[in-house]
């Protein structure tokens, strides 16, 4: 598995776009952000953001996406890694 880590916005909105994803979050919570449309995710309900506060809420939890391009796969971890 090959994968990538980014927090460059046009990058992650390409990817998700072009993969069938969409910014969403959880109902309520604008800044509890999810990817949409993922195979991958808990099945969960979710609201429909646009890319500019889905980024902001991004940006401010100082998040990374972390993907693999060829199976589909991300995930939105922390850039924060703190060692042991």
């Amino acid at each position: 598995m090959t994968v990538y880590e980014t927090v460059n916005h046009e990058q992650i909105r390409s990817w998700c776009q072009a993969s069938g994803y969409w910014p969403a979050s959880l109902p309520g919570q604008p800044d509890r952000i999810r990817v949409g449309g993922s195979k991958f995710a808990e099945p969960e309900a979710l609201e429909l953001l646009d890319w500019g506060d889905w980024f902001k809420a991004f940006d401010e939890r100082q998040l990374k996406f972390v993907y693999d391009p060829t199976k589909g796969w991300f995930d939105l971890q922390s850039r924060n890694v703190r060692p042991d």
